[in-house]
């Protein structure tokens, strides 16, 4: 209202004054006025554009979450002739996660990575771990009705107990299970596509495709962990399937069944076919858990010489939660504490390897890893575990693994 008053004002005072003007005034003055009025509706409508933008802004910020998770170690690793002794704190890595809905049916997510507090060229020592920077996830999910949906873009493969439950506060131990880094190489992810969904009260599903593994790079020593690729690659035209069914048939009773099947070979046919099955079961204060993985190659020769047909492995664990219900008070009223052991036991040369050579019992391992996990809150865990290594190699051979004391902070946010 304000800005037509002057507008007004300002037109009456021009024509009053072309009243006594001559007649080549009256064309300049009559152009002002339209200047003017051109100067005001611009006004009018720059005011909008901020209420609008801040609207804009207020719903964007009210659909999109903030949170992540972290771990922080102190690692103390017995010297055993490999050279892999150390007394060493590491900022193991840090997470954000980054999500948001761009509509009541489509959401983004995202998880981007640092290990090691960062990437670092200049490493003094083979042993010395070079930090990373990466994108975990990536994808854009299409919620279209609870039994079948739709993502798309950088997801986890939805494979074994630890891979899409990899945060600190979801697993006992200080370190994820050393089966599900060598036969499931966690954190796995690849770009793809898949639909997932709930059949009923008690069964989830998820099926995919996505790129493959190198199977060049597989080994004895590492299992299929050094073969994922880049994210822009694969280095056969085949794709991976990769699917899971979680089941619930009782109450604090969770089985899953996952596999994933692929060619792992650049030229020719050398599928990699990986199943696994774990299952938790708690009652009362115990809780169980295990995992069984199976990796076999049909044609492992194109691959690597030093891994055969097979690669296998399982860990069982027992968990008591252990703290009073009278303890349980004032700060510490979500408070938990837990004393677990677990046995692992992993042969990435099950069955014999392609060049007789090259086999040798140290590929088969095991580990006894025992502790406690103390959480003050559930969103903290301050781990202490012991592991004790073993392998089947022979005397004088270089073993692969060391015992070692860990300390962690785990935390999500």
């Amino acid at each position: 209202m304000h800005k037509k008053l002057v507008t007004s004002t300002l037109a009456a005072a021009l024509i009053a004054v072309s009243s006594i003007a001559g007649a080549s005034e009256i064309d300049t003055l009559r152009k002002q006025v339209d200047d003017l009025s051109d100067q005001v509706k611009l006004l009018q409508t720059n005011s909008a554009t901020p209420t609008e933008a801040s609207g804009f802004r207020k719903k964007l910020w009210d659909n999109t979450r903030f949170g992540g998770y972290g771990e922080l170690d102190y690692i103390v690793k017995r010297e055993n002739g490999n050279g892999k002794g150390s007394n060493t704190f590491d900022p193991h890595r840090l997470v954000l996660y980054v999500n948001s809905d761009l509509s009541d049916w489509i959401t983004l997510n995202t998880e981007l990575e640092w290990e090691h507090a960062g990437v670092n060229e200049d490493l003094a020592s083979e042993t010395e771990l070079s930090g990373e920077v990466v994108v975990e996830q990536a994808f854009l999910d299409f919620k279209l009705q609870r039994e079948f949906n739709v993502k798309a873009g950088i997801m986890l493969v939805p494979l074994g107990a630890t891979n899409l439950y990899h945060e600190p506060t979801n697993f006992n131990s200080t370190e994820r299970p050393e089966l599900d880094r060598y036969l499931i190489p966690s954190t796995w992810r690849e770009m793809g596509v898949g639909i997932h969904g709930a059949l009923g009260d008690r069964v989830d599903y998820q099926l995919m495709v996505m790129n493959g593994l190198d199977g060049t790079e597989f080994s004895a020593k590492n299992g299929i962990r050094e073969g994922r690729q880049n994210m822009n690659k694969d280095l056969n035209r085949n794709k991976a399937v990769t699917g899971r069914l979680e089941v619930r048939p009782a109450t604090n009773l969770y089985t899953n069944l996952s596999f994933y099947t692929a060619n792992s070979a650049k030229d020719g046919s050398a599928y990699t076919t990986v199943a696994a099955f774990d299952g938790r079961y708690s009652i009362g204060r115990l809780d169980l858990g295990g995992e069984y993985v199976h990796v076999f190659q049909n044609n492992p020769a194109l691959l690597s010489d030093d891994v055969g047909h097979n690669m296998s492995g399982y860990w069982v664990e027992g968990a008591w939660h252990a703290m009073p219900e009278s303890w349980k008070k004032g700060k510490l009223a979500n408070a938990d504490a837990v004393v677990f052991v677990r046995y692992s036991e992993i042969d990435t040369q099950d069955g014999g390897a392609i060049n007789p050579a090259k086999q040798n019992g140290r590929f088969d391992r095991n580990y006894t890893t025992f502790g406690v996990s103390f959480k003050p809150v559930t969103q903290l865990a301050i781990k202490a575990d012991y592991q004790i290594y073993d392998d089947h190699g022979t005397g004088g051979s270089t073993k692969l693994d060391n015992d070692k004391f860990q300390v962690t902070l785990g935390f999500v946010f």
